[in-house]
């Protein structure tokens, strides 16, 4: 009990000194883009209602999560049939890391172009944005893991299909899990770029058209808000991972 409060003061202690500094500092020098947290405080109060959580949050979320599980799901299943049969690695591999190299910022104005505004565009986005990090990272797992499991696959007599989904999968269960996590963070910037680009709704929407009327405080409502977020799916992830491949992770060092 005292290890787990101690680890928590620790993690506390340096937003704690930042949001104190920052305080101080708008109280000498007044920054109308940099109101003082307190001020900041006021406007959470204000503005989160169940009616802002329905108009904002809930189309975020929505199109977050839709588009986080389709992008993952795809990039799984097509990452370990690349990892695992090369020649459709030699054909495909290339044209996936080239469209993976265009970052998620410089997608969503083509997205757009070519889909319009709409619900199904900020799901698109974000499908496109989680796919291929997902896949990149599922291939180079599969693939590092199939010379070494080719004779218990022969031992136990079966296909490749079936192989890939007993043996190799599990056993990169670890790499996949890292190339997934990296993903939530991609997730959540891409439904925020798609949101702004003129949606009209969402998180992404509510930061810009504060923004654009100069209610700075709202505006850094939404930033703490994708923050939260962002920082609640890290930490579900990072329990994921302990569950699901904790002799990976510590192996690497990452659990105690």
């Amino acid at each position: 009990m005292k290890k787990k409060v101690n680890s928590i003061f620790w993690t506390l202690l340096l937003p704690s000194f930042i949001l104190i500094f920052w305080e101080i500092v708008s109280g000498f020098k007044p920054n109308p883009f940099f109101p003082p947290p307190s001020r900041i405080a006021g406007a959470i109060q204000e503005v989160i209602s169940i009616e802002w959580i329905l108009s904002s949050v809930k189309p975020s979320f929505i199109v977050l999560f839709v588009g986080y599980f389709v992008g993952a799901i795809l990039g799984l299943v097509i990452g370990s049939l690349l990892g695992e049969f090369v020649k459709m690695r030699i054909v495909f591999l290339p044209i996936c890391n080239f469209i993976r190299s265009i970052p998620s910022v410089a997608k969503v104005p083509l997205i757009l172009s070519i889909m319009g505004l709409g619900l199904s565009t900020r799901i698109s986005t974000v499908v496109i944005a989680v796919l291929f990090p997902v896949l990149m990272s599922t291939v180079r797992a599969i693939a590092a893991t199939r010379n070494e499991l080719l004779d218990l696959n022969r031992t136990l007599k079966f296909g490749r299909i079936r192989g890939l989904v007993s043996i190799r999968v599990p056993a990169a269960i670890g790499e996949i899990l890292t190339g997934l996590h990296a993903s939530v963070q991609v997730a959540v910037l891409a439904m925020i770029v798609s949101e702004m680009l003129g949606s009209g709704v969402g998180i992404g929407a509510f930061i810009i058209q504060s923004q654009s009327t100069f209610r700075i405080a709202n505006m850094w409502v939404g930033v703490f808000i994708v923050g939260l977020i962002g920082l609640a799916l890290n930490y579900l992830f990072m329990k994921i991972e302990r569950k699901v491949a904790p002799w990976y992770f510590k192996s690497k060092g990452l659990i105690a």
